[in-house]
């Protein structure tokens, strides 16, 4: 009897490593992003990257209003960025697009727009003589914390190995005991 489990569990193994290993190959990857508010210049910068690190380039980008008018839209260049001006402090919703079913949507409360201007230039036009008006250039921490979850699966995977052993152990024990 105790020879006739070990195709099984021999089966059961492959089994499990064949489902294991095409997950890993195709893993999918998330959209991320982030906004930004450039200080003393009514100007927002959203990043977008997907979790992997790779570039989203070319991906759209649409800010709305609150009653869903679009304030801008564009392309995000070739590092992720996208940069948009504002006039009056408002809730707005920030839609990027990669294709394929990619797809962040943040919002940026009104509070956050009114607070990132001096009181002085909050309702006027004026721009300090200090902005810079080069390339933008990013400003979100990208690190993907992929390996955590590899740990965490890893992990997952072998206690699921060990109760499974536990188990069949158990199961031959008990119809030892029943003989």
């Amino acid at each position: 009897m105790h020879g006739r489990f070990h195709p099984l569990i021999s089966a059961a193994v492959l089994a499990l490593g064949a489902l294991i290993v095409p997950a890993s190959a195709v893993r999918a990857h998330r959209l991320d992003a982030q906004a930004f508010l450039l200080p003393g210049q009514k100007k927002v910068q959203i990043e977008s990257w997907f979790d992997d690190g790779h570039i989203p380039r070319g991906a759209r980008v649409q800010v709305f209003r609150v009653n869903g008018q679009v304030l801008a839209e564009g392309d995000l260049n070739e590092e992720g960025v996208f940069v948009f001006s504002f006039t009056d402090p408002e809730t707005l919703k920030v839609v990027i697009s990669a294709g394929s079913g990619h797809r962040k949507e943040l919002a940026i409360p009104k509070q956050t727009l009114a607070s990132a201007l001096p009181p002085e230039q909050q309702s006027s036009g004026d721009r300090p003589e200090n902005a810079d008006d080069g390339k933008p250039i990013p400003l979100a921490h990208r690190d993907s914390p992929e390996w955590i979850k590899d740990v965490f699966m890893g992990v997952g995977f072998l206690l699921a190995l060990a109760a499974f052993w536990l188990s069949w152990r158990n199961a031959r024990q008990l119809r030892e005991w029943k003989k």
